[in-house]
């Protein structure tokens, strides 16, 4: 094992980037685009349908539960055929037709993967369940693929719907992995000094972590439509539309999106900033539905529906993908991409571009900023009561603020709940200024800390309580080695973490 600090821990990254760079355009360059595109599409779909349906769409229990508990790893035929009969009594002949279909290539290359080493990979395919995480996990990745593929596919080779797995799966698990992996470390040196990555014949280790993302798999954000709905379902339910149950998705629930969107966060008046004019294009897009899935236009009908929807130009380029390669495409949310002239979206990459699109325009809002700064705390809150503490109704003492206050046991804890946006996508674009801007606000963290212990007394008698421990919970994950610093997405940890942490952190009253 060779291990590697400052520049030549640099240099070796950076050799790496670039030879997996080059591997995924290789893989891809014989494909045939139009056939590439149409098949991955439909993959996609497949993918999205197998994680959700087991989780959100089924109101029988014993039947949630056998397919989740279906082992991938075993062939299974009987059960599988009743697993088949009975979605198909439930859904669309397509749903489970395409259920089944992924089961079967979740098989296939779950196999593929224990004979040729990719042993990790191969843990994800046991059970479904076990499928469902691998899928979860990897969705930015096979995203990722679709919008690499029009212009990294030059040749004549066609793809078929059953081997879309085998080709693009070994693909994102040798290189797409390693590469957010790679970037990971190529950030965290430049964060750190004394960063220190270790390289062997199985890959790279180094010697801190950062972990990016909410449960889920879902990126962080300010203030999520789950914490903002309660008080819009009530306003909005009445103009919902009915939904088929018998597909997963469709036009219907997408429209019903964008009004639940645009209730929840109402205050802000979300509609008229820019995400108003694209709710108005998609809306209309999706008169081009097909099979509640599919929209495809003509470049004429794209140019006709953005201008009757007041599409600008400075918006219209983020609706149809631009191009770039597979690193530059791991941040594209772009719902449309071209190919042989025709713009191809679905309802799942224009629903995940309507989300997307809603924070960039909700990020702009000052209102909104401040909004939901009180949000995290609230969140907070629920949380630290949840582990046991005992939350205290105190946000002034004399003329000072403070963000959320519990207690456990004989100790105060002072937390301080930090909202500062923190763009996720410039890992891969631009490292070093992701780095830059890493190291302030880990440094504004610590000065947020240290003000807080120079008014701790405060607490202390107004709470008569002999300790305090003072934390920053930060929505956004942080690259830190300051052990009172925690990410959101950690909230669970609070008490584990901080109930037996002393050094610092902690100060004991002078009781004379």
């Amino acid at each position: 094992m060779r291990e590697l600090v400052g520049a030549d821990a640099e240099a070796l990254v950076r050799s790496q980037i670039e030879q997996h760079r080059g591997g995924i355009a290789k893989v891809l360059a014989p494909l045939d685009a139009r056939s590439a595109v149409t098949a991955w599409l439909d993959t996609l779909r497949a993918v999205e349908e197998f994680i959700n349906l087991p989780l959100c769409a089924l109101d029988d229990d014993e039947l949630e539960q056998s397919i989740l508990d279906f082992r991938l790893d075993e062939l299974d035929t009987r059960d599988l055929k009743k697993i088949q009969a009975a979605l198909a009594a439930k859904f669309d002949v397509g749903v489970s037709n395409r259920f089944v279909l992924t089961v079967m290539q979740g098989m296939a290359i779950g196999t593929a993967f224990r004979q040729n080493g990719f042993f990790e990979a191969a843990s994800g395919f046991q059970t479904i369940k076990h499928a469902i995480g691998y899928f979860q996990s990897r969705r930015r990745h096979l995203v990722a693929l679709l919008y690499t593929l029009p212009s990294a596919c030059r040749g004549m080779q066609p793809v078929q719907r059953l081997d879309t797995l085998n080709l693009v799966l070994p693909v994102v698990e040798h290189s797409g992995l390693t590469l957010t992996g790679l970037y990971q470390h190529l950030m965290l040196a430049k964060v750190f000094p004394d960063y220190r990555l270790r390289a062997d014949a199985q890959g790279f280790s180094g010697s801190r972590q950062f972990e990016t993302l909410d449960a889920m798999f879902l990126e962080p954000e300010r203030a999520s439509m789950l914490e903002m709905r309660t008080t819009a379902d009530a306003t909005v339910r009445d103009r919902l539309e009915e939904i088929d149950p018998r597909y997963l998705f469709s036009a219907a629930e997408l429209r019903n999106d964008f009004r639940l969107i645009e209730a929840a966060y109402a205050e802000f008046d979300l509609s008229s900033t820019a995400f108003g004019s694209v709710a108005r294009f998609t809306t209309a897009c999706l008169c081009f539905c097909k099979d509640n899935y599919r929209v495809e236009l003509t470049a004429a009908q794209f140019e006709e529906l953005a201008k009757e929807s007041g599409i600008v130009d400075g918006v219209r380029r983020h609706l149809v993908h631009q191009g770039g390669d597979y690193v530059a495409n791991l941040d594209e949310y772009a719902p449309f991409i071209a190919v042989d002239g025709v713009f191809i979206a679905t309802v799942t990459l224009l629903s995940r571009f309507a989300y997307h699109w809603r924070s960039v325009c909700l990020n702009r809002v000052r209102r909104f900023q401040i909004r939901s700064g009180f949000i995290l705390e609230a969140s907070v809150k629920t949380a630290l009561a949840k582990q046991g503490f005992a939350v205290a109704d105190i946000k002034r003492i004399g003329g000072n603020e403070f963000d959320v206050i519990a207690t456990l046991g004989d100790t105060v804890y002072n937390v301080q709940c930090k909202n500062n946006l923190v763009d996720l996508s410039r890992i891969e674009t631009d490292p070093a200024k992701f780095a830059r801007y890493n190291r302030q606000l880990d440094r504004y963290y610590a000065q947020a800390l240290r003000k807080e212990e120079a008014r701790e007394q405060l607490l202390l008698l107004k709470l008569g309580l002999p300790k305090v421990k003072h934390v920053v919970v930060s929505r956004f994950p942080v690259a830190t080695d300051n052990p009172r610093i925690l990410p959101f997405s950690r909230i669970e940890q609070f008490r584990s973490r901080f109930e037996t942490l002393g050094g610092d952190s902690s100060v004991v009253l002078d009781q004379q």
